[in-house]
């Protein structure tokens, strides 16, 4: 499973950097395709819940069938913390403040995706990562709550908008 989602988050953000530079160096294509192995398994731990109804099988939905989550999302932050080091080779001018945005939200998804797993990990665990969120779970979870009620009349709203006029 990990080497399937390290073959579909890796090798979809190498495409995109060879779509977008053309020309990448040999410690960019192990950046992007690192970056991508990250942003897929964080993606994975953001729907940890939905799969594991659905019976997706990743290494979060597994693994959170038998243990607490703590250990293996533990073990994404260092994944991703090695990762990311690989983002100054894109030393562009002026790119600093680019790539601290990027490093830090990454690991504040995979942060706010520990506060939405809930049960799924230790409290202890919550609790610790919370420190590190700017913003509390039970302020995040009511958030999306709210917009999920939302959502279906913004959808119609953008339907309206998006429509030709008289269809």
């Amino acid at each position: 499973m990990l080497g399937i989602s390290f073959a579909k988050g890796g090798a979809s953000v190498l495409a995109d950097g060879y779509l977008v530079a053309k020309d990448v160096s040999c410690e960019q294509a192990q950046f992007l395709y690192g970056l991508g192995c990250y942003m897929q398994l964080a993606d994975d731990l953001q729907d940890v819940i939905d799969d594991r109804k659905a019976g997706i099988l990743t290494v979060f939905s597994q693994t959170a069938t038998r243990w607490p989550l703590d250990g293996i999302t533990n073990r994404l932050l260092t994944f991703g913390a090695r990762v990311t080091q690989g983002v100054i080779y894109f030393p562009q001018p002026d790119a600093l403040p680019f790539q601290e945005l990027l490093v830090g939200s990454l690991r504040l998804l995979v942060i706010s995706a520990v506060g939405a797993a809930g049960r799924l990990v230790s409290r202890e665990y919550l609790e610790d990562l919370e420190r590190h969120s700017p913003f509390r779970f039970s302020a995040l979870h009511e958030r999306k709550r709210r917009l999920a009620r939302l959502l279906p009349r913004a959808l119609k709203m953008l339907e309206a908008f998006a429509s030709p006029a008289g269809a």
